[in-house]
């Protein structure tokens, strides 16, 4: 069923109306004259074949843009802008946006009164408005869009699973050994309600308990935007079973990867939307895995917290904790040479959320820093870095941390290079860093301060 978005622009002229029984829009003429947009033309895609529509206004003086939309690859327009002049209401200018990019602005004048045609990032199928010698308003038809159905990655081995789909994820279990993953289980939300779903076998073909992580998302502020994974080449279909997996978030936030690495790497994602179920293949391991996302796009995080540039060496790989309500417990590992690891406690919804270790633990075990959540949070983190013989890169020799009512001892050593993470009115919410096995660099997500 198509939804009607009235025409916007100025007032008068002949109202026409293309209507909406389309499968979507396949090229867009525009003609600009002097006075402003003179004509408008559609060409739509029906069973399969090509409708050229009418043109609305009059043909005059001026260039002709076009702008083609690739419905073959799945690219469909999502929305419209424009300006149309006060005094005459004549539309001056138009650009589209597909799912996939934005055509250039068609006409001679940007100035004007704005307007945008959109419906949710819905489907635009037809066009309407108003014209005489210049095309006076524009409006819209769109089509609610079904959830993508992903393709399967992997092998064909396993009996066929179906989680269906939902309003969005929650939180999600790998279980998975140095074979690869053997299960998944999945905290998804359904108006408001945890349903949980799992597939595939915790004992794996080798019968012994793998290991079992967790990736928590803030939902419903944040969502699953893709998942990477890797299987093996291989004739066999055991030999393409799913190896490892990671997910990547609206946030920008990367899930460790889970698994043991293969050889080929696949990707789930559909550009702006959100995953919101899982399918796949599996018996004693997870033989393929695919992805439902949403019809809907993303919907902007209210209070996004802000990440400031970490401290430090280049050294290591990247981590990223994401962001959370506050910090609960803060622990320390030293090494002969500077800080070899941290790793964070937070807290999520009132609930503890323990973070993964970041750079290698050494004998000296970890030192720990406990706050008195909700009532003290971290305002600042002063830190030293150095170069130290046998590094590439410098590491991180001395950390402390502020609080609202206290400072923590420094662990580690003072060097000569110094630096302070905070900023004014914020408290911290995550950290984010470098890590080989030696912390190189260190980094803070921030969020107001809220009573």
């Amino acid at each position: 069923m198509a939804s009607k978005v009235e025409a916007k622009g100025g007032k008068g002229g002949n109202q026409w109306d293309d209507g909406f029984d389309y499968e979507g829009v396949t090229k867009i003429h525009v003609r600009g004259g002097l006075q402003g947009i003179q004509f408008i033309k559609f060409e739509y895609v029906k069973g399969g074949n090509a409708i050229v529509g009418p043109i609305h206004g009059v043909y005059g003086r001026g260039f002709t843009q076009t702008f083609e939309i690739n419905h073959l690859n799945k690219e469909h327009i999502v929305s419209v802008n424009g300006c149309y002049d006060n005094p005459s209401g004549v539309i001056q200018a138009l650009q589209f946006e597909t799912n996939m990019r934005s055509s250039e602005v068609m006409g001679y004048d940007e100035n004007g009164t704005k307007f945008t045609l959109a419906a949710g990032g819905n489907k635009i199928i037809g066009f309407h408005g108003s014209a005489e010698t210049n095309l006076m308003s524009l409006g819209a038809y769109f089509m609610t869009l079904p959830p993508i159905k992903m393709e399967l990655q992997g092998g064909c081995g396993g009996h066929p699973w179906d989680h269906g789909i939902y309003t969005g994820i929650r939180k999600v279990y790998v279980t998975y050994s140095p074979s690869g993953i053997s299960h998944i289980m999945v905290d998804y939300d359904k108006a408001g309600k945890q349903e949980t779903r799992e597939s595939g076998d915790r004992l794996g073909e080798n019968r012994v308990q793998g290991q079992q992580k967790e990736f928590i998302l803030d939902y419903p502020n944040e969502y699953i935007t893709s998942v990477e994974g890797t299987c093996d080449l291989g004739s066999a279909s055991y030999s393409n079973r799913v190896r490892s997996l990671s997910f990547k978030t609206s946030k920008e936030r990367i899930s460790p990867t889970y698994g043991t690495v293969g050889n080929r790497t696949f990707v789930l994602e559909s550009k702006g939307r959100a995953l919101v179920g899982f399918y796949g293949q599996a018996g004693y391991a997870m033989d393929a895995i695919g992805a439902y996302f949403g019809s809907r796009p993303i919907p902007p995080s209210p209070s996004p917290a802000e990440k400031l540039q970490g401290q430090g060496g280049d050294g290591g790989a990247s981590w990223d904790d994401g962001v959370f309500d506050g910090v609960r417990k803060i622990y320390i590992g030293q090494g002969e040479n500077g800080v070899a690891s941290v790793k964070f406690v937070y807290d999520k919804n009132n609930q503890v959320v323990l973070g993964e270790d970041h750079g290698k633990m050494t004998l000296l075990g970890y030192e720990e820093f406990e706050l008195a959540y909700p009532s003290e949070y971290i305002t600042v983190v002063e830190g030293c870095y150095d170069n130290i013989f046998g590094s590439a890169s410098p590491v991180i020799t001395m950390l402390k941390f502020k609080t609202n009512v206290r400072t923590s001892p420094p662990f580690g050593l003072e060097s000569t290079s110094k630096f302070v993470l905070e900023k004014e009115g914020h408290k911290i919410v995550g950290f984010h860093g470098k890590a080989s096995d030696q912390l190189h660099q260190f980094g803070v997500s921030v969020a107001p301060i809220t009573k």
